[in-house]
């Protein structure tokens, strides 16, 4: 695995990234007016609720950069836990492209509209999910597309197909991940991309590295891919 600094003068300094906008509703926080009809719901537990609201806050921070300073129009959401994905993309950029990803076994529910587009999975796994992406035409792997594959895998089960999709990315791109196994088990995942600086760090504080900051974190590890344009007629990264 490979380190590139995201602020240094090959990748732009990450000037998005501590943007005030405005936040997202996270599931089970209630509004400051009381709807009558939802008082007798059941209270959200409070630390799931803090975990969707720092999972939020995180992706809001790559797409930030990824949309302001690496100017990718084309996003991927793979199966993301959290609400407001597409939301923030458009805020960020009105006009670029976005496209669920449901792997077999996540949660949630996608339909197509005009502003995004679903793909459902059906069992066989990130390569054939992949083969489909690319054979729609729903992205242009020959431009940039960032794929935001964030739902946090556990010891052990580290996506497959990675090494497919670097492939695919003739066009260059990034991967964000988000896992809670071992710090080195996430460094591999990366391997067949560059992460950008600090590398693998805590959802919390990401791009901060962990020796920068004293707070507690939630134990949720993260970081950003990227993989450059292939120069056209050689296998070489430029």
């Amino acid at each position: 695995m490979i380190v590139t600094d995201v602020r240094g003068p090959e990748a732009g300094r990450l000037t998005a990234v501590f943007r005030e906008r405005r936040p997202l509703r996270v599931p089970g926080q209630r509004p400051r007016v009381v709807e009558l009809d939802t008082r007798d719901r059941p209270a959200a537990d409070p630390a799931r609720a803090e975990e969707i609201r720092l999972h939020q806050a995180f992706l809001g921070r790559v797409v930030d950069y990824l949309c302001a300073d690496a100017g990718v129009r084309q996003f991927v959401d793979w199966g993301c836990p959290v609400p407001g994905t597409t939301e923030r993309i458009r805020e960020a950029a009105p006009e670029a492209r976005v496209v669920h990803v449901a792997p077999e076994g996540t949660a949630g529910v996608l339909a197509s509209s005009g502003t995004a587009t679903a793909l459902s999975g059906d069992g066989s796994g990130t390569r054939s999910l992949l083969r489909r992406l690319r054979d729609s035409g729903l992205v242009d792997f020959g431009e940039p597309v960032a794929v935001l594959m964030t739902r946090p895998f556990p010891s052990g089960a580290a996506p497959d197909g990675l090494g497919d999709l670097r492939s695919l990315m003739r066009g260059g791109g990034y991967l964000a991940l988000t896992s809670t196994a071992p710090r080195a088990e996430l460094e591999r995942a990366f391997d067949p991309f560059r992460t950008l600086e600090p590398g693998v760090a805590d959802l919390t504080w990401w791009p901060y590295p962990d020796e920068d900051v004293s707070d507690r974190g939630c134990g949720i590890l993260a970081g950003l891919g990227r993989v450059r344009e292939r120069g056209r007629g050689t296998s070489r990264w430029r």
